[in-house]
């Protein structure tokens, strides 16, 4: 074995090893396949039984369900719920798929804890989900459709790693990765001290950078369409060095 053929299995196996075991975070599951158990070192934030881990912004007690081990959201009324906790450094692992065509939901990262003055929606990063029908019924450019990520209810301080020429201010995913309503979907968001990126069915293909907000809630967005959820987990990694301002409100502050 030569040096160079040395060199390059050592730096492999030592990646390896930095990781913990089975932690494949960019795999495609496939839709025909179940959701696979927590990866080491995550924690569930649906737990697969109940609400636990989430507040009721402004929906109703009929928006989310739990059945059959899913999450369910019927849509309606629009509007969130939020964790219990806030969260500022982490890696979320989402799988979720819209039950009728044309959907649109989200999630909001770095979020305030309530709706933003006269809107359903908090103050944050939304990570956008609408199914590629949305395009083709709304007449909108197919752009939309693969993954968003952009600030919303007049979030400052947010530069984009693709700025879109669709909509000013938002990044858009360099490739079209999204399954359509029915099949699953597997969102991996990985946000450190601001920085977020964004992998769609197993390759990352966008990111945005939130320069005044780095620490908020996580909201699971209804938006008038059913959704469902079949794992949230989140890997909590170790705080950055922040000032007080780059964190969102708490609830109830």
């Amino acid at each position: 074995m030569n040096r160079r053929e040395f060199a390059k299995k050592a730096l492999f196996a030592s990646t390896a090893t930095a990781l913990p075991a089975g932690m494949d975070f960019l795999s495609n599951r496939g839709n025909d396949r179940p959701a696979e158990g927590t990866q080491p070192g995550f924690e569930k934030l649906f737990n697969g039984r109940d609400l636990t881990n989430f507040v009721d912004v402004n929906t109703s007690e009929e928006t989310w369900y739990v059945e059959d081990g899913l999450l369910k959201c019927t849509g309606w009324p629009i509007g969130v719920m939020r964790t219990e906790k806030q969260y500022q450094n982490f890696i979320l692992d989402v799988e979720w798929r819209f039950m009728e065509e044309g959907g649109n939901s989200g999630m909001f990262i770095l979020a305030n804890p309530d709706p933003h003055e006269d809107n359903p929606f908090p103050q944050g990063v939304e990570v956008q989900m609408l199914d590629p029908a949305w395009a083709e019924i709304n007449d909108r450019p197919i752009e939309y459709v693969h993954g968003h990520l952009f600030p919303v209810m007049g979030l400052e301080g947010t530069v984009p790693d693709n700025p879109s020429e669709v909509v000013r201010g938002r990044s858009y995913a360099l490739e079209n990765r999204m399954n359509r309503a029915f099949e699953w979907n597997r969102y991996i968001v990985v946000c450190v001290d601001g920085v977020i990126k964004l992998s769609v069915n197993g390759k990352f293909v966008n990111g945005i950078t939130s320069t005044k907000r780095k620490k908020g809630y996580i909201c699971p967005e209804a938006e008038g369409a059913e959704i469902h959820f079949r794992k949230i987990d989140i890997l909590e990694l170790p705080d950055g060095v922040i000032h007080p301002d780059h964190i969102a409100p708490l609830a109830g502050g």
